[in-house]
């Protein structure tokens, strides 16, 4: 058995890869991960757009809880099905396939109950990527010392990567407290923007400067800073 996680890009339709789509395609079933509110997320969204006539399984997926027993949890229901007859599964992951990715618990549960499945890494395009191509900047140039960070991670660490950094990255800011203040004991970043919902028409919002990292409340957010 196969399970491809595929990266499909940060939110717009278009992004998707040739890859992922054909990977879609060879699955006999898709899987996809759903909170509390049991409503179809945005790679589900965009998956089925793309291919209409494929079974969907979707899971459960308590991200809130500690990373084991979300694991358990989707372990649980994984055995609720038989998977004698299925010989590819496709995982389909917002942005890239192995960043940040929600798939990392799925094939931990999985493979607690078949541990010789093979997994496929499918590389989609990062949010990231996406919230430069707004700005109309260059991540990185040259010897320029580019950094991803989560902002889950503990303050002085991100703190720590501003300042080795020329350009930075960071994901889930609104999980940092006061990062206004941070960045500004970070150094002197000469450009500041932040993505809402990058990819999404009625929801994306760009918001520039140093006042834009205040009051940050979605979870679809990115925060890019380059100090040239």
């Amino acid at each position: 058995m196969n399970i491809f996680v595929a990266g499909i890009g940060p939110s717009e339709y278009e992004l998707i890869t040739l890859s992922a789509l054909e990977c879609a395609k060879r699955s006999d079933i898709i899987i996809v991960p759903r909170s509390e509110m049991n409503t179809a997320g945005m790679s589900e969204r965009i998956i089925m757009h793309h291919v209409k006539d494929k079974k969907i399984l979707a899971l459960h997926f308590p991200m809130k809880k500690e990373e084991a027993e979300c694991v358990k949890e989707i372990e649980e229901q994984l055995m609720r099905y038989e998977w004698e007859d299925i010989n590819n599964i496709l995982f389909p992951v917002i942005g890239d396939s192995v960043l940040y990715s929600t798939a990392d618990y799925f094939i931990r549960a999985f493979r607690n109950i078949l541990p010789e499945v093979r997994v496929e890494f499918i590389p989609g395009i990062s949010a990231h990527s996406l919230a430069a191509s707004y700005a109309k900047r260059f991540l990185a140039m040259r010897d320029e010392i580019f950094s991803v960070v989560s902002g889950t991670s503990d303050p002085e660490r991100i703190l720590a990567s501003m300042r080795a950094s020329d350009v930075i990255a960071i994901y889930k800011p609104r999980a940092v407290k006061y990062l206004k203040e941070l960045v500004m004991r970070a150094g002197d970043f000469g450009k500041i923007i932040r993505v809402d919902y990058a990819g999404i028409p009625e929801k994306e919002r760009i918001y520039e400067g140093i006042d834009s990292l205040e009051d940050i409340r979605d979870y679809m957010s990115i925060v890019i800073l380059w100090k040239r």
